[in-house]
């Protein structure tokens, strides 16, 4: 695959690392804490609930949810052209099956179709030999 990708592309570091290279994977994980049984999105150094480090564990989720809320984005701004062919799009906070929450595009359909509730489950988009997205689908 070429890396043509012309949209910003996400600040990879040491903590975000693991999530990325799951998302070639085509899987969905997130940080989650078995000391206090908590998922921890966006990862972190230790704990939030627990202040603790010593038992977390990037786990798979199932990659399916609901819609919790969303946005239908109509216009670019700063010179975002890259968007300008996608719109209208939209941005939605997605509730995990599993609980924790994630900010997604739904892809696949039009925004007139979307409603809070609905099922989604995650499809992975490759868009450099680097970078894989995670975005939601309806079911």
């Amino acid at each position: 695959m070429e890396s043509k990708y012309d949209r910003p592309l996400p600040e990879i570091n040491s903590l975000t690392a693991p999530f990325w290279e799951y998302c070639k994977k085509h899987e969905l994980r997130m940080q989650f804490c078995r000391r206090c049984k908590e998922w921890i999105w966006y990862p972190k150094a230790i704990c939030p609930k627990c202040g603790k480090n010593d038992q977390m564990v990037w786990e798979r989720l199932s990659g399916k949810g609901s819609i919790y809320s969303y946005t239908v984005i109509r216009q670019v701004i700063d010179n975002s052209e890259s968007f300008s062919k996608d719109i209208p799009f939209v941005i939605a906070l997605i509730e995990l099956d599993e609980g924790p929450r994630i900010y997604s595009n739904i892809v696949g359909v039009s925004y007139e179709s979307i409603s809070i509730g609905d099922r989604v489950e995650v499809v992975f988009e490759d868009v450099t030999n680097e970078i894989t997205l995670p975005k939601f689908k309806k079911l």
